[in-house]
């Protein structure tokens, strides 16, 4: 009795679900979500190697000084600074400037124009690169000595995770329990107080920084390149060190012994992994008896030179020989199970290098029960146990290429989704919608805008939509100034008197040159010859068509800082209708002067008193401006005098 034909389903072996792993040789980062990879080779398989670290938590009998390219160097007869321009080493002091004589030195630190020495259980503290001597601590088994941007010095011990604060003079600040396991082999300070620390426990290394609240948390080579710069160590052992550094050639490496006299550049060592390493797991229960195992597909990151090969076996009650494993060739990712029907499965995976690059197996996929298309198969075609077992094997080839077309299909929605895509692939996505974007827009205007596309487009045309468009892109909601139907238009009344106020006589709605004559009309006001002909359509339309299709984008507290007027105009070209023309107006004092002022969107008037002019009381919208005579003289009777454009006199 096997399976039978059922709902398919898998087992992944990850960091997230776990590895099962048993037997182990050579193999790190089950816990790391990069994946499995080969160990380091040397004393800290998991790493990170000593090498790594380097940069940052240099030797002990090293530090880098404030100048590019400078260095202190410990050596017996006393601190040596390095030379800039020849690049050798100098004492830093010479005779007769030698300070007290240093019994044992051991370690040594620099920072700006400090310098501070571990010797013999005390701390030496010079200012001016040596010049001073302006502390001197007290601090039975100091190891290691960093300097701080504020001026403390910190101290380690040789036993113990805590650290010794101490002023710029040397007087004692405190002690920092840092609660970090093994022994400190490396301490930096870095900008905001922030503490870095390397530790040793059991061969690994560790990099610890501070937190605010004063604890401290393992961190990543990755987060202290971030904070730190790294300097131009390179390689450092027991007969010498080398810093590579930028010279007028190129980069070229300077490698000196531990007195600081040059040394020629060792050879290229070994890569820092091992060649090979595997791991087996242990019995992975399908939950079925006499299950027939289906696929494995395996998912890894394999460099040039290194690779992967997974084996299986199947049994029933966990026990099997050395015999029974299903090994694939190096290189295989996706197999077949040819084993018998079982209930446990067991994985040996084995990686192998050349020393310089690991494989990194991200994930193993386990497929049962065996589940193909020729289960849909009448009966009459599976009698023959074998050709029943070559028809499932070769319809999962075709099973496997559907169910990645199908794995496509499925995923086809997430390109769509401009919250999922990376930013380079925006434009493309923006692409199949028909829309254009400006340089300056960063990744979250554009993934709004495609977002709201479906929107925009239904409603293109309107101004909720231009002025959603501009909210998108800027971040301001404007106004809509639809100009056809705030155009105010004086009008002329066919049977206004000779004398009346409303008379053509009287009012002159365009200049002499822009009138338009108009059969039947006044010859006085219309004459023949008087005017010129042009053909403009029918005047009657004039206060429709004058202002019809303009409109204006008005934005009172103007663009957000950074933005360009000019792209907003580009935007509003682009969104407006064909047949409609608008301009814009960002920001600015004052009035608009011209067809009616703008003083703002939620501008409220209250009335005035009316005045009283004589005899003739002015209405609440009555603009009076004095006459031809200037300003000196007002307004008088008699006078042809402009009361405004809607002035109307009661």
């Amino acid at each position: 009795m096997t399976c039978g034909p059922t709902t398919a389903t898998f087992r992944l072996l990850d960091d997230v679900v776990g590895w099962d792993e048993a037997d182990v040789l050579n193999v790190t980062g089950f816990a790391d979500p990069a994946g499995v990879r080969l160990a380091f080779a040397g004393r800290a398989p998991e790493g990170p190697t000593r090498d790594m670290v380097l940069p940052w938590f240099p030797d002990p009998r090293l530090a880098p000084g404030c100048r590019p390219c400078s260095w202190y160097l410990l050596a017996e007869r006393g601190p040596l600074r390095r030379d800039t321009c020849s690049g050798g080493w100098r004492p830093v002091w010479t005779p007769p400037c030698l300070p007290e004589e240093l019994r044992a030195p051991h370690s040594v630190a620099a920072r700006g124009h400090r310098l501070a020495v571990v010797d013999s259980g005390r701390v030496l503290v010079w200012r001016n690169e040596g010049e001073q001597l302006v502390a001197v601590i007290d601090a039975p088994g100091a190891d290691l000595v960093a300097l701080a941007p504020d001026g403390q010095v910190l101290v380690t011990r040789q036993r113990g995770g805590e650290l010794l604060r101490f002023g710029p003079d040397g007087r004692p600040c405190g002690v920092i329990e840092t609660g970090v396991a093994g022994r400190i082999a490396g301490l930096r300070t870095g900008p905001g107080r922030t503490i870095w620390l390397l530790t040793e426990s059991r061969t690994r290394l560790r990099v610890h920084r501070s937190l605010p609240d004063g604890r401290f948390a393992e961190s990543g080579l990755a987060e202290l390149a971030a904070e730190l710069p790294p300097s131009t160590l390179v390689s450092a052992g027991e007969h010498g060190f080398c810093l590579r550094e930028q010279g007028p050639d190129g980069e070229a490496a300077a490698c000196y012994d531990w007195a600081g006299r040059p040394r020629p550049e060792p050879a290229s060592q070994t890569g820092r992994y091992v060649s090979a390493g595997e791991f087996t797991t242990g019995l992975i229960d399908s939950g079925l008896a006499r299950c027939r195992w289906h696929r494995v597909r395996v998912h890894a990151d394999v460099p040039a030179g290194t690779a992967v090969s997974v084996a299986v076996v199947v049994s029933e009650d966990g026990r099997f020989a050395g015999t029974d494993w299903q090994t694939v060739p190096a290189g295989v990712t996706d197999f077949l199970v040819d084993q018998p029907p079982g209930r446990y499965l067991t994985a040996r995976v084995r990686l192998t290098g050349d020393t310089s690059a690991t494989p990194v197996l991200r994930r193993i996929r386990l497929d049962f029960p065996r589940t193909t298309s020729a289960d849909l198969l009448p009966p009459a075609y599976r009698q023959d146990p074998a050709a029943d077992d070559f028809t499932e094997r070769f319809l999962s080839l075709f099973d496997a290429t559907t169910a990645e077309i199908d794995r496509v299909i499925e995923r086809y929605p997430a390109l769509l989704d401009p919250a999922g895509v990376p930013d380079a692939a925006l434009p493309w996505l923006a692409g199949l919608l028909g829309l254009s974007f400006e340089a300056g827009w960063d990744a979250r205007t554009r993934r709004e805008l495609i977002a709201r596309a479906p929107e925009l487009y239904r409603r293109r045309g309107t101004p909720w939509a231009l002025s959603e468009a501009v909210r998108v892109v800027f971040g301001v909601t404007p106004v809509i100034d639809e100009l056809a139907g705030d155009r105010h238009w004086a009008q002329v009344g066919a049977g206004a008197g000779p004398a009346g106020a409303r008379g053509l006589g009287a009012v002159r709605l365009f200049g002499r040159s822009a009138g338009r004559f108009r059969l039947g009309g006044s010859a006085r006001g219309s004459a023949l010859g008087g005017a010129p002909l042009r053909a403009f359509g029918d005047p009657g339309t004039d206060p429709l068509t004058e202002h019809a299709h303009r409109f204006r984008v008005l934005l009172p507290g103007g663009l957000p800082p950074g933005a360009d007027e000019e792209a907003l105009r580009r935007l509003v070209q682009r969104q407006a209708p064909a047949h409609t023309r608008g301009s814009v107006r960002a920001g600015g004092v004052g009035f608009v002067v011209g067809t009616r002022s703008t003083v703002g969107v939620d501008t409220a008037f209250v009335p005035l008193p009316p005045p009283v002019l004589g005899g003739a009381r002015l209405n609440h919208d009555g603009v009076l401006r004095p006459g031809p005579r200037g300003a000196r003289h007002g307004v008088s009777v008699g006078v042809v005098s402009a009361v405004g454009v809607h002035t109307r006199v009661s």
